[in-house]
């Protein structure tokens, strides 16, 4: 479901500094003496409106007698029950909703109860959110989560879509380093520009479906507070990279009955590896059901002073992660 203008829907919110909001009046309206004008729902651009739609979700969904699942505050869960016969898992990205459900008809029951509460559309079966795609192939029992569309517009928003495609992201045997980096009153403005910009781009890639691209991205973003020539050329190999791949996504299957639903995770570090700092960088992917759920390349926080230190710190990053899917599932 798709909410129409979804900050106006939410409550007023009467907590904190932000609660209560005063405006001037509208151009073409004159001041009035002694008269003072107070928001009386929230609006697009102001701070505590996303705030407030949280809040008003939350209360609705607990009336309905909904749960937030595990530590995720925007994933709420329904079990079956008098109201209805299926259990409900409802997720919000501010206006879009995501609803799964065992039951076509229990989906339609509550969709109906929502769009009452909250005005919108109802968009059918999900093939696209927040520039993903979903491709579902019922004979094999598979879905497809992929991003072709928004890596195709990124790549031909910095001219990498007739590029040649590379076949590894950076240089093998090549690590980025704040030697090459210039003087902060000496970065080229267009050059730091274009560098944000594509780190910025791929970083959403990274986040959603190219699980390959963490450690490349992680190298990037150390730098995008003084990058030089040699950095923005690492950044543009990854462009050119994502050209070959841009098609690809995760596959989602049915591994039968013994490997169903089943978290499975893998971790590794290696030791003192950035030439800056000598810290270690942790690596690690959690799958289910055939492909990756949750991944990360990421520098350490600490200086470990061996390989075996550095392999604790990766597990226990790893193992936090863990937790909070656990408590989801």
């Amino acid at each position: 479901c798709n909410t129409t203008q979804a900050f106006i829907q939410a409550d007023k919110l009467v907590e904190g500094v932000n609660g209560r909001i005063f405006i001037a009046p509208p151009k073409g309206f004159a001041e009035e003496p002694g008269v003072v004008y107070e928001v009386c729902r929230p609006l697009y651009g102001i701070p505590s409106s996303s705030r407030s739609l949280f809040l008003t979700l939350s209360k609705w969904f607990k009336e309905q007698g909904f749960t937030t699942a595990g530590f995720e505050d925007s994933v709420w869960v329904r079990k079956a029950g008098e109201a209805y016969d299926h259990d409900l898992i409802v997720s919000a990205h501010i206006d879009d909703t995501l609803m799964a459900c065992e039951s076509l008809q229990t989906m339609q029951k509550f969709k109906d109860a929502f769009l009452t509460r909250f005005e919108g559309t109802d968009e059918g079966q999900v093939n696209t959110y927040l520039w993903c795609e979903l491709i579902r192939d019922l004979l094999t029992r598979t879905i497809t989560f992929r991003q072709a569309a928004y890596a195709k517009k990124v790549l031909q928003i910095y001219g990498a879509w007739d590029s040649t495609p590379a076949k590894t992201q950076l240089e093998p045997g090549v690590r980025l380093s704040k030697v090459d980096s210039p003087e902060p009153a000496f970065v080229d403005p267009n050059l730091h520009h274009r560098y944000r910009s594509i780190t910025g781009h791929l970083s959403y890639l990274v986040t959603m479906t190219q699980c390959y691209l963490a450690f490349a991205h992680a190298e990037l973003s150390k730098f995008v507070q003084c990058p030089g020539p040699v950095h923005l050329k690492a950044a543009e190999r990854v462009l050119s990279y994502v050209r070959g791949t841009y098609e690809d996504g995760l596959v989602y299957s049915d591994p039968g009955p013994a490997g169903r639903n089943v978290l499975s995770g893998w971790v590794d570090s290696d030791y003192a590896s950035d030439p800056d700092c000598r810290k270690s960088v942790t690596g690690y992917v959690l799958s289910m059901n055939s492909a990756p759920i949750s991944w990360k390349a990421k520098r350490q926080d600490c200086v470990t002073l061996s390989s075996a230190e550095a392999e604790y710190v990766a597990a226990s990053m790893a193992g936090q992660e863990v937790v909070y899917l656990r408590a989801m599932l």
